[in-house]
């Protein structure tokens, strides 16, 4: 909060402190003292606290110390009136309370023979009673900054220790992994309980399920959550949407990224084509009884049509561009298809909220969100246009809170949470897909169609004990889910060519089908997959501050998983001639405790605090893994891997039909290669992280500067581990190969194990500028960080990228979220005397992340084409280049009439068009004692784009 004139014709009020300290949740608190002139505390003083947007009031008395505190209270701007006999009356003490805020405001009351006096009161940034490693994202900052998308999600960037996984387009939070990641809006669940990350957010495709026009304000915490915050070993962000007041407010808005003013791409230097991306929509909120009913609604959607960079060889090829023969088969088929596309990605969110204040101590809430996206997948420089699919992805999320209080002293908050997801996908082709490395991939899109819903509904419980010094919270979470899908990969089959060389003679490396093995059910039916899953969790939270400077927090959480009890193989015989489907998957069940103390020394006038917490956060199993131990157990189904010396009578060579492949119609009769089985190791847990966080924040003036070291230990991190091979050998050149499968029935025996670790050491530095009647505001984040672990999987839930799964110490290095130096942030300048044009900054800089040089080829003899690395060097032993974006936002407005404003903008991404390149090594061809490497240049950075707006606002 910032400095305030407090004007008031009996008051002379202070106020000390301010901002979270509860930095998690979906209200705000509000405590303090009332001392007198002398600095004695004032029992048995009626403080008053009143929202002045939607007229919720609440009373309290001070203790005998003089102290009071009222929680559970919305969002929003505040005055406080004081009374007490014998003492002039403090009121219209205005404060504004944002998310998680406690905002400890001291009054000092004079006598009643006092003067009149006028003050001012000056508040500062520092977060002076919060335990937790937080940031957060002000309403004003929404508003003020530039974002390239409408989804609020884009910010949780400019925040320290985050990053978006490369795997699976999640928010990975310090230096865990993006699935581990929890997003929480008005405190319910919006992840997606079948394949991890955000609801419907289908691993980074959609740009929006909740539109940043809905949302109030945001935070993401790294370390410190109470126990009331599970299901997520990394961070979590935490966010509130708008509701509607008393006044009438809204506005209308176009945003648009015209084609000519967007730069040359960054990787082919070319002019990027047929660009288009329109955003518009409109938002209003106000009461239907005042003081007692509100709404709010918010409609936002995006058209997008752009390139999709498909890049082949050409009869009369530029530099780069292999040449193509018409009178070559092969050459013929890549020609036909040899044509530059354009991909949609269209999205359309409807929000609506209800707030209904039934009185002082009863308040209801509910809200409902439905988002509708139509997009690509599979698009990019390697794939046709018939390699594409189509997604359609529609989610609809409800949630409806109860808020009262019990008397004096208790609380009670109950919420259902109520979320579909929907993620249909359908291939632009039904021909199998013929995939010839780093040249092109075509037919039958992602190698399988999709039909997916997940149902999930959670409730909450959460009763609270308040006393000014003490608060004692405890509840219940329950989360159930429904899930059905129907996957089919493989089954119109697959081709796997190492160069363009061996797809012109037809030599396949690979060729994989799936099939059923259940007579009379088709391949696609032995992939329809339905279970429901339960977890359980119970917490209890103390908050204790005994004394004016110190706080102390102590929870503990227990959290169970619940999966379906259908049958699953077991490889407790590993030699068996067949694998007996009669193992169960391992539910979960684990205790987290936490404990944190803040303390505000007392003699610093509480500029300075320091906060430790220390803690361990479980994490939750996606379901995703619970589909491939259903459908692929060596009984329903089996996705056979066909090699060069075991066709199946697939052709090869000369035979194989590069314009039309063969794909088999049903399992063939000939000597099969053996199949390949998954299940979940007997002792498989869910994964956890114990983290330790020390931190300290000084005010300087307008100025909070900070520093924090945190470390974090992941344990039971989920992989996936072939049992079925032999201890390796060395061939000539050094290299560790697999000879013969101890059990010669099966290839791959695929166990589900958590047996990876990981560890992630950070040292933060902060600083934050915000100052009354000052034009500016700030806030930098510098981490230097390290991260290491032993398998870096997001969420392969069908292949390893171990070299040598037996042997994960011989893996230890750094994890693919590894980014050594971070600097995040923004700068917003409001010049209001002159011009009224407000200027915003965003500030991204992350030096590179680690990656491997692979051959696509299976060097060791494991099985696996994606796991074989260049002879002599360690699993993400290489680097690629820093990303540096700076993004910039001009806009102002002008008065039209009374309250109505139009606001006109202009954004800068990737405001210098800096280019971020690095020569990606790449193992094209050879052998280990000759390898034939490449180094392409490669760019990581986006090119510069321009987003112009209008919004009219009332």
């Amino acid at each position: 909060m910032r400095s305030r004139h407090l004007h008031s014709s009996s008051l002379v009020a202070l106020l000390v402190a301010s901002t979270p300290l509860l930095a998690q949740g979906v209200s705000a608190q509000l405590g303090g003292r009332v001392l007198d002139a002398k600095g004695q505390a004032i029992a048995g003083a009626t403080v008053v606290i009143h929202n002045q947007e939607t007229g919720l009031t609440r009373t309290q008395q001070t203790s005998s110390e003089g102290r009071y505190l009222a929680t559970l209270l919305p969002v929003g701007p505040y005055t406080v009136t004081v009374t007490k006999a014998g003492f002039q009356t403090a009121s219209n003490v205005k404060v504004n309370l944002n998310l998680g805020d406690a905002a400890p405001l001291t009054i000092r009351l004079a006598a009643e023979t006092g003067a009149v006096v006028e003050v001012t009161a000056s508040a500062t940034q520092l977060d002076a009673d919060r335990a937790t490693a937080a940031t957060s994202i002000s309403p004003d900052a929404l508003a003020s900054l530039p974002v390239k998308g409408r989804g609020f999600i884009d910010f949780a960037t400019l925040t320290p220790q985050v990053q978006v996984d490369s795997s699976r387009g999640n928010l990975a939070i310090a230096g865990q992994r993006g699935i581990n990641t929890s997003i929480n809006i008005d405190g319910g669940d919006y992840n997606q309980a079948f394949f991890g990350g955000m609801t419907g957010s289908a691993e980074g495709k959609t740009p929006f399920t909740v539109s940043i026009e809905a949302i109030r304000e945001f935070q993401v915490i790294t370390d410190g959550a109470s126990a009331e915050f599970g299901r997520m070993g990394g961070g979590y962000v935490n966010a509130i949407t708008k509701n509607g007041t008393n006044d009438l407010a809204g506005s209308l808005f176009y945003y648009t990224r015209p084609h000519s003013l967007v730069a040359k791409d960054h990787t082919t230097g070319l002019e990027l084509t047929d660009f288009k991306t329109e955003q518009f929509g409109f938002s209003v909120g106000g009461p239907i009884v005042k003081d007692k009913l509100f709404y709010f609604v918010a409609v936002d959607g995006q058209k997008e049509n752009r390139p999709d960079g498909f890049l082949l060889g050409s009869s009369t090829p530029p530099a780069g561009l292999f040449p193509l023969n018409p009178a070559v088969p092969a050459d013929a088929a890549l020609i036909a298809r040899n044509a530059d596309y354009k991909t949609k990605a269209d999205s359309t969110t409807v929000f609506t909220r209800f707030d209904w204040i039934v009185n002082n101590d009863h308040s209801l809430q509910f809200r409902v969100n439905h988002s509708d996206f139509k997009g690509n997948v599979n698009t990019g420089t390697f794939n046709s246009l018939d390699a594409v699919s189509s997604d359609d992805i529609k989610t609809t999320s409800l949630v409806g809170q109860w808020n009262w209080t019990l008397g004096a002293n208790w609380v009670n908050e109950f919420r259902i949470t109520s979320t579909k997801d929907e993620q249909p996908r359908h291939p632009n082709s039904t021909l199998p897909q013929v995939s010839v490395s780093s040249v092109i991939t075509y037919g039958s899109g992602p190698n399988y169609e999709r039909e997916f819903e997940t149902k999930r509904t959670q409730i909450t419980e959460t009763l609270t004990y308040v006393t000014p010094s003490l608060q004692v919270k405890g509840g219940v979470d329950l989360n159930n889910t429904d899930v059905s899908e129907v996957f089919a990969s493989t089954q119109y089959g697959s081709y796997s060519f190492s160069d363009i060389a061996s797809f012109r003679a037809g030599n396949w490396s690979q060729y994989q089908q799936r099939f059923s093995l259940i007579p009379g059910l088709t391949a696609k039916d032995s992939g329809t997959f339905s279970a429901k899953e339960k977890e359980t969790a119970l917490f209890v939270q103390t908050d204790w501050t005994p004394t004016n400077g110190v706080k102390v927090g102590l929870g503990l959480r227990w959290d169970r998983q619940e999966h379906p009890d259908f049958l699953i193989a077991d490889f407790s015989n590993p030699m068996a001639t067949s694998m007996p489907v009669t193992a169960h998957i391992p539910n979960d069940s684990r205790y987290s405790p936490r404990l944190s103390v803040v303390w505000t020394p007392e003699e610093d006038n509480g500029r300075t605090v320091v906060r430790a917490n220390v803690g361990r956060y479980v994490s939750r199993t996606p379901s995703v893994f619970l589909f491939q131990v259903y459908a692929e157990n060596g009984v329903r189904a089996a996705r056979i891997t066909f090699t060069p010396t075991a066709t199946g009578g697939v052709p090869r060579g000369a035979g194989f039909d590069p314009a039309n492949p063969f794909v088999l119609a049903s399992l063939p009769t000939v000597a099969l290669p053996a199949l390949d089985v998954f299940t979940f190791s007997p002792n498989f847990r869910n994964p956890y992280t114990d983290r330790v966080n020390v931190g300290v924040e000084r005010t300087y003036g307008g100025w909070v500067l900070g520093a924090s070291a945190a470390y974090a230990k992941g344990e039971n991190l989920e992989r996936l581990n072939d049992i079925n091979l032999p201890n390796p050998t060395l061939n000539a050149q050094g290299r560790e190969v697999f000879g013969t499968r101890p059990n010669t029935k099966f290839r791959w025996l695929a166990q589900y194990t958590s047996d990876v670790s990981s560890t992630y050491s950070a040292l933060t530095l902060s600083a934050k500028y915000q100052k009354d009647d000052s034009p500016f505001t700030a806030q930098f984040f510098y981490t230097f960080a390290q991260n290491r672990d032993n398998d870096s999987n997001e969420r392969n839930f069908s292949g390893y990228g171990a070299q040598n799964s037996r042997n994960l110490d011989a893996e230890w290095s750094w994890a693919d979220t590894d980014r050594r130096n971070t600097l995040t942030g923004y700068l917003n300048f409001h010049e209001r005397r002159w011009t009224g044009i407000n200027f915003g900054l965003n500030v991204r800089y992350l030096s590179g992340s680690p990656y491997s040089v692979f051959r696509t080829t299976d060097l060791n003899g494991d099985g696996n084409t994606s796991n074989d690395r260049l002879l002599g060097t360690q699993r993400n032993g290489f680097r690629r280049s820093t990303i540096t974006n700076l993004d910039l936002k001009i806009s102002r407005d002008w008065t039209l009439v009374r309250r109505v404003k139009l606001g006109l903008s202009g954004e800068v991404f990737n405001l210098l068009n800096h280019v971020d390149r690095y020569a990606q090594v790449r193992w094209t061809s050879g052998t280990d004692a000759a390898p034939v490497l490449a180094y392409g240049q490669q760019a990581t950075s986006s090119p510069r784009q321009v987003q112009l707006g209008a919004r009219l606002s009332f």
